[in-house]
């Protein structure tokens, strides 16, 4: 006991570095997570980002990623049931998971998305099909938040998805270069059909992948707005974070249809002023939907 007492902060501390290392991926209003809480979202941060590192990273084979995976989900399994890690990153998380009561199925949901990616065969053929893989690598993350913040209803979290699947897609627009350059398709093929581009490698260079990128916007916008309304579902902090969140992601679409869709061309950012404009206008009013 008197050894957990001591391993357990170095664990959250290790999570918060993985967490502050890879800064730019952190959500936009993530100061105004509530001090008590961030430690836990160090931790399902750090598990996240590891996976997804072993998922993902140049330099080796599929066959080596589907081994780390594998071997990062008997860790989460070990952990589940109750043996004591030794990994920090799985230390924390069984504190988090079991001090909140977290549901366990989304970790294991993530898992899957990520083996998916680590297959290295992305591409899809309907947007059904690309929600499959939403649902698992996207909507996991804001049930979990949800439940670190004392929500767990049906319909708030109906909200979440589509709020999650929505910033994803639009990760994805932001992205489409360099995935689409290194074999990764998050455009179903149904879609980039309907513009007479008949495959993936195409869509880089088609005078119409523009104009699927502000195809891809719309459905975007729709989802935005199924869920527009979770900021005004919660309270305290968590409501200044998701305005914040929705906000950034309007800004954002904005963007792509100013430069008529071409994220194929050059990849659109939000400012350091655009980012600290967004805090702000999340903690003084609603977004206008």
């Amino acid at each position: 006991m008197s050894h957990l007492h001591h391993a357990l902060p170095k664990a959250y501390d290790h999570c918060k570095q993985i967490a502050r290392g890879h800064y730019e991926n952190f959500p936009v209003g993530s100061l105004l997570v509530p001090k008590k809480l961030r430690p836990s979202i160090y931790a399902l941060y750090a598990f996240m980002r590891t996976a997804d590192d072993f998922a993902d990273e140049p330099g080796r084979t599929s066959q080596e990623r589907l081994r780390l995976l594998a071997e990062w989900r008997q860790h989460l399994d070990r952990a589940i049931a109750g043996q004591l890690p030794s990994d920090p990153i799985f230390l924390a998380l069984q504190d988090t998971v079991s001090k909140f009561s977290l549901p366990v199925e989304p970790l294991y949901s993530l898992l899957d998305a990520f083996e998916f990616d680590a297959k290295g065969l992305v591409s899809f053929e309907t947007y059904e099909d690309l929600h499959w893989y939403t649902r698992r690598s996207a909507e996991p993350v804001g049930k979990l938040v949800l439940a670190l913040f004392g929500y767990r209803d049906e319909e708030r979290i109906q909200l979440s998805n589509d709020l999650c699947t929505a910033l994803q897609l639009l990760n994805f627009l932001q992205d489409a270069k360099d995935d689409l350059q290194n074999g990764r398709c998050y455009i179903p093929r149904e879609d980039y059909l309907k513009f007479g581009i008949c495959s993936t490698g195409e869509i880089l260079t088609s005078s119409s992948a523009g104009a699927l990128v502000l195809y891809e916007c719309d459905r975007i916008e729709r989802l935005l707005s199924n869920g527009s309304s979770l900021p005004e579902r919660v309270n305290g902090r968590l409501k200044f974070e998701l305005r914040a969140v929705l906000h950034g992601a309007k800004l954002m679409l904005r963007k792509i249809r100013a430069m008529d869709g071409n994220t194929i061309r050059s990849r659109p950012k939000l400012t350091s002023r655009e980012r600290r404009a967004i805090v702000l206008a999340a903690l003084l009013a609603k977004v206008q939907t």
